[in-house]
């Protein structure tokens, strides 16, 4: 029974993993493209929110909670030295996760606000894109982009970020990196000017 459970613990996860990643590559390169297809993008809260970069936020809090308690609260042998120094180095690193959990859940509900009315639809056969907002819908093709501007926090193993789209009749739109099919504007649209700027935590204002 105990090898089964240990069977499940590591090979579930794994399996799930390679099952995603196959899945992407099928609908994303070759004749499932969607340069080939065309292909309709959603994110919905479940695919924002359940992601496993998320879970290091989710640690952070409850490392931060956790250390906050015991710095004010747990109990400490009379026999320990440095008592006080030590609660209060607790207390800094309590506080140290609680400011980068809190600020990073705070920053993915500031995108969430945009992501969750934005859709995007391909049209392979005319080459366009439909990007659909809360207001309003856009129908782009190759050259109504004049330029990108990447904001982001030059983070790789937690990159969080946003891209605003400027068009050629003055307008702009607002696309956060983990709206699902973001990538086909740049797979559409190559010669799109692109230019990065960097901030720890890129809010949208």
């Amino acid at each position: 029974m105990e090898t089964l459970i240990v069977f499940l613990i590591v090979f579930v996860p794994f399996g799930w993993f390679m099952w995603k990643v196959l899945r992407y590559t099928r609908d994303t390169i070759g004749r499932n493209s969607p340069m080939k297809v065309s292909r309709f993008y959603e994110t919905s809260a479940w695919w924002y929110f359940v992601r496993m970069d998320n879970l290091f936020v989710f640690y952070a809090l409850f490392v931060g909670v956790f250390l906050y308690k015991i710095s004010l609260f747990g109990y400490f042998s009379y026999t320990v030295d440095y008592q006080t120094l030590i609660r209060f180095g607790m207390f800094v690193a309590s506080v140290f996760f609680l400011a980068f959990g809190l600020l990073t859940l705070a920053l993915k509900l500031n995108h969430w606000y945009y992501v969750k009315d934005i859709t995007i639809e391909t049209f392979p056969e005319k080459h366009e894109l439909e990007i659909a907002f809360k207001d309003v819908v856009l129908r782009l093709q190759d050259g109504d982009i004049e330029k990108m501007v990447l904001y982001h926090n030059n983070n790789h193993k937690m990159p969080l970020g946003y891209a605003k789209c400027y068009l050629t009749n003055g307008d702009h739109f607002i696309i956060p990196n983990y709206t699902r099919g973001d990538w086909v504007i740049g797979e559409y649209f190559r010669k799109i000017p692109v230019e990065y700027v960097v901030q720890r935590f890129p809010f949208i204002r």
